[in-house]
């Protein structure tokens, strides 16, 4: 019989086998940064680990949504640092100027989504790249489905304008 610890341990082992890659990818395509994102899933899985309080019930999602929360917070904070060294007539390189940290994928995707507000974002790629269903998806970022069906149908239109397609109403 496993304990908690051994069934956490198993849990982490299977995400990291069936979802890890996917979930950099969708971070990736959240924050433009690679290198950022795997940093971030790495971190919230950390945080995953140390839940010993709380059932996480799908441990995707809910690592998308912390990684990509701190990765928005580090992507601010390199920011404010460069505005800095800016100031201070300096630039230096981030790993984003990198062509080897490329995150890959489609440039007009990344672009399209880069554009959206972050709530839209996650939603969109929790929804459409994770694959989580709407109530999915509400519960691993604590709204209702509601709204993330309201979040979706805003960034369908928006994606839908950025890469010339027509937005098709409703929830997928």
């Amino acid at each position: 019989m496993l304990d908690e610890a051994g069934k956490r341990s198993l849990a982490i082992e299977d995400f990291i086998a069936s979802d890890y890659r996917r979930v950099v990818g969708s971070i990736t395509l959240i924050t433009g940064n690679r290198v950022a994102a795997e940093d971030a899933v790495q971190d919230a899985l950390a945080k995953a680990w140390q839940r010993r309080d709380r059932q996480i019930d799908t441990l995707a999602a809910w690592v998308t949504v912390v990684a990509s929360n701190a990765a928005r917070s580090s992507v601010r904070r390199r920011g404010a640092e460069q505005r800095a060294l800016d100031r201070l007539g300096g630039r230096a390189a981030t790993p984003a100027d990198d062509p080897a940290h490329d995150p890959g994928g489609d440039p007009q995707l990344q672009r399209a989504l880069a554009g959206l507000p972050l709530r839209e974002r996650q939603v969109a790629v929790l929804h459409y790249v994770l694959d989580q269903s709407v109530a999915d998806t509400a519960a691993a970022m604590g709204i209702t489905d509601g709204t993330v069906k309201t979040l979706l149908s805003r960034a369908r239109q928006h994606l839908a304008t950025h890469l010339g397609m027509e937005s098709k109403g409703g929830v997928a």
